[in-house]
């Protein structure tokens, strides 16, 4: 780089002169420095350098971003497509697992089971509880006195509370408390598009009433119990059973059952069963109708109530 210029200057008397000057000196009017002047200068002279230098950046990044993007494709292609469907299957599995948990009933509860020893042997009866609102359940079942089993089926409608009973086994056992055991307990869960009101669904077949039950005696000398049975509801039964208990307080001393033979809607019965041990026993007489409702085979054909 110079770092002097000869500057001519033109004289009145047109001889020219020379004078050297020092370019350090020099005082630029646009306030550009040499610094500036030698970095524009250098600039201008490899401006087809940088060009090349930019290109062959950026030329690099772009070749790196698209060797990324084709190993990404060619994993997933070879390795994540079978990873994805794993993920997705134990997440199902996750999720099918958590909806059972919720949607898991709660275990049927039961108190002390008793047995009441009769002229041919015993009945049994339980107090059964379902605490599941949208669930009902049916389920095999044995009352065991005196080392020995008898057992039979039941079911128990969605947040239903009940007695079951079985009466007239062989088992000889004096009264007292008795062991009893649930097997094969199966599930029903309501379609809430069958039946989207469960208390209204239940209150519209599950409608009797009971007059007022009493023992009486008749010439044979036989106590009998007496009672009607008139079912309200608009839908008529092949068989209505009814359970049959006689309590002291909180003390159940007398079971029986009872099945009621072609009840059609609006109908009243009177029913005389025999069952002169129970009235000696005394007590409050309790009668309620157990109807598997969710059952269509009990149910009469319209028309032929």
């Amino acid at each position: 780089m110079l770092k002097t210029i000869l500057l001519y200057h033109f004289m009145s008397d047109d001889k020219r002169s020379k004078k050297t000057v020092d370019l350090n000196n020099y005082v630029d009017p646009t306030d550009l420095s040499p610094k500036n002047l030698e970095l524009g200068l250098w600039l201008a002279t490899n401006k087809k350098r940088i060009y090349q230098i930019i290109i062959i950046i950026l030329a690099s990044l772009a070749a790196g971003f698209l060797l990324y993007s084709g190993y990404g494709y060619f994993y997933y292609f070879v390795f994540g497509q079978e990873q994805d469907r794993v993920l997705e299957q134990t997440a199902a599995e996750v999720n099918l697992a958590n909806y059972h948990l919720q949607t898991k009933p709660i275990d049927l509860t039961y108190n002390q089971a008793r047995v009441i020893a009769t002229s041919i042997g015993s009945d049994f009866v339980v107090h059964i509880k379902n605490p599941n609102e949208k669930q009902s359940a049916s389920f095999n079942y044995c009352f065991t006195a005196n080392g020995k089993d008898t057992c039979s089926s039941g079911f128990i409608l969605p947040n239903e509370e009940k007695n079951i009973l079985l009466v007239n086994s062989t088992i000889k056992s004096p009264s007292g408390v008795a062991d009893f055991s649930l097997q094969n307990v199966s599930w029903q869960k309501l379609k809430a598009g069958d039946i989207p009101d469960w208390n209204a669904y239940k209150n519209q077949r599950l409608n009797f009433t009971i007059g007022e039950p009493k023992f009486a005696m008749y010439d044979d000398g036989v106590y009998y119990l007496e009672f009607n049975i008139t079912n309200n509801s608009s839908y008529g039964y092949f068989e209505v059973p009814v359970n049959i208990t006689i309590s002291q307080g909180s003390n159940i001393t007398a079971v029986n059952r009872y099945i009621i033979k072609d009840l059609s809607s609006k109908q009243t019965k009177a029913v005389r069963l025999s069952w002169p041990e129970a009235a000696k026993s005394g007590g409050v007489i309790t009668i309620t109708p157990e109807l598997n409702i969710l059952d269509s085979s009990i149910y009469k054909p319209y028309g032929s109530n």
